[in-house]
C-alpha cells in the first residue's frame, strides 16, 4: 500500500479530499438540498458538456476501451474490464437488492411537487438510485489507468480524477442522482479497482506486460 500511496499520491490524495468535503457537506444539508442547488444552476454550455461527458462512465464505452488497451498492455486491459464488471456487478446488485427503495431526484422531487430540469434528450429515471453505476465506472477506469500508466506523474493523476469526478457530477447535473449516490459510487469503483490492481500485480507472465502488437516478440 506504501508504495501504491508513493506513485499514486496525486489521484489518492485529491480523491480522499473529495470524500471527506462531500461527506462534510450531506452531514451539513441533506441530499435534496444539494441537487436543489444543482438544479438551479444551468446553462446551456453546461447542459451539453455534462450530457458528453457522462458517456465516460457508460458501460458499453469502458467495454470497448478497456478491449482497446491489449494495444497498450495486456495487464492493463484486464484489471480495467475485471475492475468495470465487478464494480458493476455490486452496483446493480446493491441498486436493485439492497438500496431497491431508494429513489431518484425526479421521483423524489415530483412527491414534493418540484419541478427538475430535463437536460436536452436525458431522460429522467426515478428507481435504483444508490449507487450511481456511472460513478463507479468511470472511478475504475479512471484509476485504473493512473495505476498501471501513470505512476509518479501527478499532474496527469490529478487529471484521471478530473475526468472520474465530472463524470459523477454530471450524473447529479443531469438530475439521475443524489450526491451521496456519487459518492458511494467513486468509493465502490476505487476499492474495486485496488483489489484487482493487488491480484492481477501477482500474475507473473511476461506476456501481460506486452501489447498484442509485440506479443512474439
Amino acid at each position: 500500500m506504501k508504495k501504491i500511496f508513493k506513485e499514486q499520491k496525486g489521484f489518492i490524495i485529491i480523491f480522499v479530499i473529495w470524500v471527506g468535503i462531500a461527506a462534510l457537506l450531506l452531514m451539513i444539508e441533506n441530499k435534496v438540498f444539494w441537487q436543489t442547488l444543482a438544479n438551479e444552476n444551468h446553462s446551456m454550455f453546461l447542459d451539453y458538456f455534462f450530457r458528453y461527458i457522462t458517456w465516460l462512465g457508460d458501460g458499453t464505452l469502458i467495454v470497448i476501451l478497456s478491449v482497446l488497451m491489449v494495444f497498450i498492455r495486456f495487464r492493463l486491459a484486464i484489471v480495467s474490464l475485471m475492475s468495470y464488471l465487478v464494480s458493476g456487478l455490486f452496483a446493480q446488485l446493491l441498486k436493485r437488492f439492497v438500496f431497491d427503495d431508494v429513489y431518484r431526484p425526479a421521483h423524489i422531487f415530483k412527491d414534493m411537487d418540484v419541478d427538475l430540469l430535463k437536460v436536452l434528450d436525458v431522460g429522467l429515471k426515478t428507481k435504483h438510485s444508490f449507487p450511481s453505476g456511472h460513478t463507479t465506472s468511470a472511478f475504475a477506469l479512471f484509476f485504473t489507468l493512473s495505476l498501471l500508466l501513470l505512476p509518479k506523474r501527478y499532474g496527469l493523476q490529478l487529471l484521471a480524477f478530473l475526468l472520474a469526478f465530472l463524470v459523477g457530477y454530471s450524473r447529479i447535473y443531469l438530475n439521475l442522482h443524489f450526491a451521496n449516490d456519487v459518492l458511494a459510487g467513486s468509493i465502490l469503483g476505487i476499492l474495486t479497482t485496488l483489489f484487482f490492481y493487488y491480484w492481477v500485480q501477482h500474475w507473473r507472465a511476461s506476456w501481460l506486460d506486452r501489447s498484442v502488437l509485440n506479443l512474439k516478440r
